[in-house]
């Protein structure tokens, strides 16, 4: 009976260890090298912090440009099967879309707008208007 009772303990201690084990597939930092853009998110805990623009608070991620300091703030996400929803809105609060991300084989995202304003950035006193659909590639 010793033996069953230790047995089960540790069986169900080793499964709950193998579930809490997190997917970092919606984790870091990711480029885009066409656009010189980045997407730093962390949708699992929600507690990414944008870099000298603390105001935010904690966030699920952000879209960011090489080229200037203006970002895109993804204020809500929401993790389904292999596609994740999208909510962000820019710097300033006056423009919001949607947006979802699909993995690929290789651990890149695929980025795909899917309704709402457009995703763009200042460079150069122009407005560099991002493609509906671009992929990001995961950081080391």
């Amino acid at each position: 009976m010793r033996k069953l009772f230790w047995s089960i303990f540790l069986l169900f201690l080793c499964n709950n260890t193998i579930f809490a084990q997190v997917d970092s597939t919606y984790i870091g930092k990711f480029y885009n090298a066409e656009h010189k853009i980045f997407l730093k998110i962390d949708l699992v805990n929600k507690n990414v912090v944008v870099a000298d623009q603390d105001i935010f608070g904690e966030l699920d991620g952000y879209i960011g440009s090489d080229q200037c300091n203006h970002i895109w703030a993804i204020v809500s996400s929401e993790i389904i099967e292999d596609k994740v929803q999208l909510e962000i809105i820019n710097n300033y609060g006056s423009e919001d879309f949607r947006a979802t991300l699909t993995k690929d084989e290789d651990g890149n995202l695929l980025f795909k707008h899917t309704g709402g304003s457009v995703l763009k950035f200042p460079v150069n006193r122009k407005w560099q208007k991002i493609p509906s659909k671009i992929i990001f590639i995961r950081q080391k």
